[in-house]
């Protein structure tokens, strides 16, 4: 009843709306370049599903906790654990991603054109300022032909940049809401063409939903553009991230969800589970047009991370380990006539230093576990666009080489030191049709693509050995796909819509799974061969001035082969989202999301099943000027039906913790000022 229900809502809506005499806002669609498949090329040419987010001045009255508040709406595109930030948001597209227990594998993560993912194919989002988002280009399916390991999918995430039409600026925001959330941003920029810079700082911190789910954060960034040249550009990007305490309440059981939706697990009290992490990075990008034809594109970078978590055991419960990621990586591209032809190489290196200790009830015992685990990554590859009349054509190819090593320095008990190397090659190959329209307003593209990627494991996954020894888990193999896609795509005036049809089928699929001999800790094996069948489709109304609706709508027959009847667990077959957007220039102000989310397993036997949910958000503000200022107060709504749902699911658990339950019906509100 009660998505019959938001679905009349949203019906009632448009039909009135769409009655009314206001002119209609126009959408050009091919104004937009798409840089995710690294040659930049206009959206209806695309041979493969991407969808893409464009940030809008009322985004500034987000609460900005997670990205889950801006990809949530994108088909394939499943998001989970919101709300603890010891383990960060888990992003999975098209089933990739989803085993994850904490932070995000399978999917690589662009920042500005700087690598976010590391070369063993882990990633983090919480030195990811969310408050300068300017765009996201979601690319969905196996893409390692592009980006080499870990790429079942991309997020190409693209901050602020400065407008010399508006000139130098400067934005304050201040917010609060349920459960002592405050968050505080000041973001500035000066300059003109020639050099400019962008500033951005954040403090955010709540004491959560749960007992013991509190965080605390200090996140800044600095991104300067320079023209060297006319056609000589470099940027560059320092990023600095603080957080002192994120603490991890745990999974629970069904009874104890029951009993009170709240608590914290009592062995996440006990050891008093948080992690506190400390990462720096800096980067470069040049870009230079030497001619029409030829254009050489750089980027470099080198990071550092120090993490130190408490995690609910006592044997190697205490983490503490330091990362060094650096990379480099060139492009060269020449276009001549129709064809656009790109090769080039990445290079990265991680060097994680990681230690265990005994956790005794939150103080550091005797160490466990002392080894420097490494991973050498040497990707190079050639790309293709070719247009013929209304056709368009891509093509790539990718070698890359990968080198895993561990190095114990525990040697008490032996020497547990080894190395492997995991090489792959990966092609792809696209293709679009442009349909003939008597309408020159409206386009209309087919598509279809092949495409295949490879997912190493990562070093912390490897480094969870089942046998209690030191060293890699040599067992785990590497996981294998490929895909198929056939898609369409059309824009008009009024409306945008993409539909895609795909079928992944992959090799050693890596899932988790915990052991009672070492409970709380998380495993990986290889599960044989999983297939994916799913239908997608997004759209966009503009159907009066200022109002838009959008919908998205995602199916998602995840199995495992062998068996044919059992769901790859984490992932919903049905994941349905409703929008509906009024946005004045001036004025009021307003935006209703729903996302219809249906049941998914949390186990591989697919015996305990996790109930769907029907989450509506809503959010208002009135824009006005006042002097020089633009002023936008704000108040939102979380969770408008207070569903009781999982916010997170925790795949495999022993005892039954699969349940990390998510906040009912909760407030936030602050102010936005333009300066």
């Amino acid at each position: 009843m009660k998505r019959l229900f938001l679905l009349l809502l949203v019906f009632s809506v448009l039909q009135w709306s769409a009655a009314q005499n206001d002119s209609i806002k126009v959408q050009k669609i091919d104004t937009v370049l798409i840089q995710v498949q690294r040659i930049a090329s206009p959206e209806r040419q695309q041979t493969a599903a991407v969808s893409v987010y464009k940030a809008r001045p009322e985004d500034g009255t987000r609460q900005q906790l997670a990205l889950q508040e801006y990809v949530q709406q994108i088909p394939g595109v499943f998001t989970q654990n919101a709300n603890n930030f010891a383990q960060d948001l888990r992003v999975s597209i098209r089933g990739f991603g989803a085993r994850s227990s904490f932070g995000i594998r399978g999917v690589k993560l662009i920042v500005d054109g700087i690598p976010e993912t590391t070369p063993d194919g882990q990633g983090q989002l919480d030195n990811i300022n969310l408050g300068i988002i300017e765009g996201i280009e979601v690319l969905k399916g196996p893409s390692s032909s592009l980006y080499g390991n870990a790429s079942g999918g991309v997020i190409n995430i693209r901050t602020d940049s400065f407008d010399t039409l508006r000139g130098n600026f400067s934005n304050w925001k201040a917010s609060a809401g349920a459960y002592n959330f405050q968050n505080y941003q000041v973001t500035g920029g000066i300059g003109n063409a020639a050099a400019n810079y962008i500033f951005h700082a954040n403090y955010g911190r709540s004491d959560g939903y749960r007992d013991q789910s509190g965080f605390e954060q200090v996140n800044t960034n600095f991104k300067g553009a320079f023209r060297l040249r006319e056609n000589l550009n470099l940027t560059a990007i320092l990023n600095y991230s603080d957080s002192p305490f994120a603490e991890d309440a745990g999974g629970l059981t069904l009874e104890e969800v029951q009993e009170d939706r709240r608590q914290a697990r009592q062995n996440n009290i006990d050891f008093a589970t948080q992690e506190a992490v400390q990462q720096f990075k800096a980067g470069l990008n040049l870009s230079w047009e030497k001619s029409k034809a030829i254009k050489i594109d750089g980027y470099a970078f080198y990071s550092n991370r120090d993490f130190n978590g408490l995690l609910p055991f006592e044997f190697g419960g205490v983490v503490d380990f330091n990362r060094d990621y650096l990379g480099q990586g060139t492009s060269f591209t020449y276009k001549k006539n129709k064809n656009t032809l790109q090769a080039g190489y990445d290079f990265g290196y991680q060097n994680d230093a990681r230690e265990r200790f005994r956790n005794l009830e939150g103080a550091i015992g005797d160490k466990t576990l002392d080894q420097n685990e490494k991973f050498t990554n040497l990707g190079i590859y050639v790309l293709d666009h070719y247009s013929l009349g209304r056709w368009f054509f891509t093509g790539g190819l990718r070698f890359d080489y990968n080198k895993l090593e561990a190095q114990d320095n525990f040697l008490s008990n032996g020497d547990d030191s080894g190395e492997q190397t995991l090489n792959a090659i990966n092609p792809s190959l696209g293709l679009s049709y442009t349909l003939k329209t008597k309408n020159t307003s409206i386009s209309q593209t087919a598509f279809a693509n092949f495409s295949s990627s490879f997912e190493t494991p990562a070093l912390s996954e490897l480094s969870a050995n089942p046998t209690g020894e030191q060293g890699f888990n040599n067992d785990l193999e590497p996981q294998t796909a490929t895909g198929f896609e056939l898609g369409l795509r059309g824009t008009s005036p009024k409306l945008l819509y993409q539909l895609a049809l795909f079928y992944i089928q992959t090799q050693d699929e890596l899932l988790p799974f915990e052991l009672e001999a070492f409970p709380d800790r998380v495993f990986f094996r290889n599960a044989g061969t999983t297939e994916r069948l799913g239908v997608e489709v997004e759209g966009s109304y503009a159907f009066a001035k200022a109002w838009e609706a959008t919908f998205s709508y995602a199916y998602s027959n995840f199995t495992v082969s062998e068996t044919g009847d059992l769901f790859l667990p984490g992932i919903p077959e049905h994941n349905t989202s409703l929008g509906l957007l009024y946005a004045p220039e001036n004025g009021f102000h307003a935006s209703l999301t729903a996302n219809l989310v249906g049941s998914q397993f949390a186990e591989d036997e697919n015996l305990v099943k996790v109930e769907g949910y029907e989450l509506l958000n809503f959010r208002a503000g009135y824009v006005f000027d006042y002097r020089n200022a633009r002023i936008r107060p704000y108040i939102g709504v979380n969770n408008v039906l207070n569903q009781e749902y999982t916010d997170n699911v925790r795949i495999n658990a022993f005892g039954g913790r699969f349940f990390e339950p998510a906040p009912g019906f909760n407030l936030f509100g602050g102010i936005v000022v333009q300066l």
